[in-house]
């Protein structure tokens, strides 16, 4: 017996509603330029092509621009917020400013209205998935661009085709083993936890539930879009057709 798949597609969004789009400071091109820099673009057709009763998608509607599913909600356990960019960011990936004023209120407004009903849902599936089938297994879906963001560490280290993020509480080393033998045997180059690291996990089940387990495939753009434009280019397909082989692969793994 396999295990329920959830894809959490956090960052595929390029959508920011209209009073959002008035309290930010960049506008025109140069709010294009940072959704599409920050954006996983396309990542929700890139994991949609295995579709099976047991697998189940869960995106967040808006651009991470608007608020971050993927950050804690409290900027004092977040380690990014250092750099501006905690659940609602107010510095761009290369340092400017993003929002001029970020109050209180404002910012209880966004994560009410979009943060916390995201969690909800995911927590929800996430329950009923152990309910019913005793478990499950949570598939972080993303990309990642091909040269750092600014604020990353700096390193000699070269970015991989495919990083596989992996917790030391929630992710059996058999699942990250057979992600790396996956990618590497059709020839990609791959990593654990870089450049970046980890598996998300609802707050509730956090080290809390070995019945919850996760991993994280991230994708490099440059084999699938233009990062300039954030259009797709030729190996859109091709690389889609080895995500949805990929996910069927560990939909199809014993629980």
């Amino acid at each position: 017996m396999s295990l329920p798949l959830v894809l959490h597609i956090p960052h595929s969004s390029h959508f920011i509603p209209d009073d959002v789009r008035a309290t930010l400071a960049l506008s025109g091109a140069d709010l294009e330029a940072e959704i599409v820099r920050l954006a996983d673009s396309h990542t929700e057709e890139l994991y949609s092509g295995f579709t099976s009763p047991s697998v189940a998608p869960i995106v967040f509607p808006v651009c991470r621009l608007v608020t971050d599913p993927e950050r804690f909600p409290e900027d004092a356990d977040e380690p990014m917020a250092r750099h501006g960019q905690g659940v609602v960011y107010v510095k761009t990936q290369d340092g400017r400013t993003l929002r001029e004023s970020l109050t209180p209120a404002e910012r209880q407004r966004l994560l009410d209205a979009y943060y916390r009903p995201h969690h909800r849902r995911l927590a929800e599936l996430v329950r009923k998935n152990l309910e019913t089938a005793g478990g499950c297994l949570i598939v972080d879906c993303h990309s990642f661009p091909s040269e750092p963001f600014p604020f990353e560490e700096p390193t000699d280290r070269p970015r991989p085709d495919v990083c596989v993020g992996a917790d030391s509480y929630h992710t059996p080393p058999s699942l990250k083993e057979a992600l790396v033998g996956f990618f590497t045997g059709r020839g990609y180059r791959v990593d654990v936890n870089h450049p970046f690291a980890g598996a998300l996990v609802p707050l509730e089940y956090y080290r809390r539930e070995p019945r919850v387990t996760s991993v994280m495939i991230e994708l490099n753009r440059r084999l699938y879009m233009d990062e300039r434009t954030g259009d797709k280019a030729a190996g859109f397909a091709g690389l889609k057709a080895t995500v949805t082989e990929a996910i069927g692969l560990l939909a199809a793994m014993p629980a």
